[in-house]
Order: C-alpha cells, then sequence, then structure tokens
C-alpha cells in the first residue's frame, strides 16, 4: 500500500507531488565490535519514484567510520570485495575494505547477492561526505553524491541522505527492487561485525574473512501508483466540494 504525502487545504483540490512508498525499516544486528554505531542503528527508506531517501538512526558515534550500503541492483557484480582495490581516497578505501598490500578485509558475498554498487556515508572523521560508487577491480566509478547530512560529526543522532534510481542503474518510475546490505568499515579498510539489513559471520579485520548471510531488498514505487494516488485523492475532494 503506497501512502501520500498529507496536504491540507480549505476545500480545494491540490495536487501534491512528492508521493511515497509505505516506509520501510532495517535494523543493525546488534553487534558493537565498533561501538553500536551502526549494530544498533536503524535505517529507514522511502522514495518518490525517482529518488531514494534514507535517513539513518544512531544511538551511539560511528568514531569515524563509514557505513558502506553494498547494492545489487542488476546482474554483473561482485562476488567479493577481495575483487576491489580502489584506495584513492578514505571512502573508496572503506568500500574495497584495503589500505594497502596485505591490509585488506575480505567480505565474500552469497550466491544470491552480488553487488554492484557501493554508498558510503562517512559523516565525521574528517570525511565530511557520502557518495555512490560503482563496484569494479581497479578504480572505482564515481556516480555521485548521497547528500549526507549532517556533516562535521558522528556522534548519536540521524544522518539524512539520498541518491536517485538512476545512480544505481535503475529506471525511474518502474517500481523496481535493489538489494543491500549495510557493512561498517574504517576509512583505513578495516572491517567491523556491524551491519544492518542483513548480516555476517566470520573474522572481521584485516586478513579475516566475512560471509554475507543475508541481505535485505528494497522495491520503489512505480510512477502508475504516484498518478493513482493523485487521481484518486482529487476524486476525493471533489465528492467533498459535491456534498457540502
Amino acid at each position: 500500500m503506497n501512502t501520500p504525502k498529507v496536504c491540507l487545504t480549505a476545500l480545494a483540490a491540490v495536487v501534491c507531488t512528492g508521493y511515497s512508498t509505505l516506509a520501510a525499516t532495517y535494523n543493525g544486528n546488534g553487534n558493537t565490535s565498533f561501538g553500536g554505531g551502526v549494530g544498533l542503528s536503524s535505517l529507514l527508506l522511502t522514495d518518490d519514484g525517482t529518488t531514494v531517501s534514507g535517513a539513518l538512526t544512531t544511538t551511539a558515534p560511528l568514531y569515524g567510520n563509514a557505513l558502506v550500503l553494498y547494492v545489487q541492483s542488476g546482474a554483473g557484480g561482485i562476488g567479493s570485495t577481495a575483487v576491489l582495490n580502489d584506495n584513492a581516497d578514505q571512502l573508496r578505501t572503506a568500500i574495497s575494505e584495503i589500505s594497502g598490500p596485505g591490509s585488506q578485509s575480505i567480505l565474500i558475498f552469497s550466491s544470491g547477492f552480488a553487488p554492484n554498487y557501493a554508498i558510503a556515508l562517512a559523516p565525521g572523521g574528517g570525511v565530511n561526505f557520502g557518495g555512490v560508487w560503482q563496484l569494479a577491480s581497479g578504480s572505482l566509478p564515481y556516480e555521485g553524491s548521497a547528500y549526507l547530512s549532517p556533516t562535521g560529526g558522528d556522534n548519536a543522532g540521524v544522518y539524512d541522505f539520498s541518491f536517485s534510481l538512476s545512480q544505481i542503474g535503475l529506471t525511474p518510475g518502474a517500481g523496481q527492487s535493489f538489494d543491500f546490505l549495510g557493512l561498517e568499515v574504517s576509512t583505513s579498510g578495516y572491517s567491523s561485525a556491524e551491519t544492518i539489513g542483513g548480516t555476517v559471520n566470520g573474522l572481521n579485520g584485516y586478513n579475516g574473512t566475512q560471509t554475507e548471510t543475508s541481505f535485505a531488498t528494497y522495491t520503489a514505487v512505480p510512477e502508475s501508483a504516484n498518478l493513482a494516488l493523485v487521481a484518486g485523492g482529487i476524486a476525493a475532494l471533489a465528492g467533498i466540494r459535491r456534498r457540502n
């Protein structure tokens, strides 16, 4: 069921753009290996058929670490972070889980999950940025900003971000789905055991190997659903006007 944003007016028909899906909330796995910044957090996702909006609610600091959302939106993704070697900046380092030779964390993905994009968020630690990258061996292609806010600190709080469906290879308004797993990783590539939207097992940290054991799915609202909501709202308001 899709729920429109509420618009109030005095007996006037108003078309409200920016309809969103019923909010989908994903919880952390409860792990506190990095202090609970991700493991004790929750992630709210909504969309308007074109842009996905996220709100990460933390109850513990991130301590300068990044949340990396590994995203599968189509075929051709990677089987593990072992194929990634881009450490050109702090967020690419976190995504690739590598700071240099002999200092790489390995995350192996299950047969049903092969991410082809990553969204990395680091509101503090001097990074103060969030972005979207395509996953590939060699340099990670940058797809654009994730509009992370606020930045400049990462104590407990709510961090908002957004990205367009086209940034992860999906068609706006088509009602397509993507799968994801969130993992807290240091900006030097050292992985934690703290996840959101899925789970991992194994050994975290440099030279440790983790295996993804579950992931989450989000389905964007189709454009036709938005139009139906608009039409239904106008019809309802017209009925009110007739009765009065």
